[in-house]
């Protein structure tokens, strides 16, 4: 048994590297608010320093949606603050924006944008987050609204440079990896 222990090891590392590299050459490419149709709504799920806000509320700007939900907002921001900070008007803050409080992770994220969505009878979003979350953020929409179609708006995330951009992407690579390896145990066991 000892003598198995390293070669497998290794063949794991391995799988985990060429699946990291995968994972990396298959992000989505950052697009345009002009290439973007419009959808019923647009939803963001918060973090990226307020690029991700920002992205999501020049779609709405431009009518890409009807409606935007800020997923995932902290406890002390005020509607006074999103309106402020990312310049949208009071019409625009009044007649469009929804601020979800509920969610604090990805998964929480999915739940929250799921119970907007179908209050709403959406079932087209444009989904805003960073390029390097869109992959796991899909899955757990695509999980908790299995109807919808989902187009992804990727923005690309700033704050970190050079080896916080590797570690971000590893550990969301891993993140991945996860959830990939939760949906096939679900999905084998929903077929028994």
């Amino acid at each position: 048994m000892r003598r198995l222990f390293f070669p497998i090891l290794a063949l794991v590392a391995l799988a985990l590297l060429l699946g990291f590299a995968a994972f990396a050459a298959a992000l989505p490419k950052v697009r345009t608010v002009q290439a973007m149709k419009p959808a019923d709504a647009i939803v963001v799920l918060t973090g990226g320093g307020g690029t991700r806000i920002r992205a999501a509320a020049a779609l709405l700007a431009k009518k890409r949606g009807k409606r935007l939900l800020i997923s995932g907002v902290h406890s002390t921001v005020q509607r006074d603050d999103i309106q402020y900070i990312f310049h949208l008007t009071p019409r625009a803050m009044q007649c469009c924006v929804d601020l979800g409080y509920r969610a604090r992770d990805t998964l929480g994220n999915a739940d929250e944008i799921a119970a907007w969505a179908q209050t709403r009878h959406y079932r087209h979003l444009i989904v805003v987050t960073s390029t390097y979350h869109m992959p796991r953020a899909l899955v757990e929409l695509r999980a908790s609204l299995p109807d919808a179609q989902l187009v992804p708006f990727p923005v690309k995330d700033d704050r970190h440079k050079g080896l916080g951009t590797l570690r971000r992407m590893v550990v969301e690579y891993l993140k991945y990896v996860v959830i990939l390896g939760r949906e096939a145990v679900l999905g084998i066991g929903q077929k028994k």
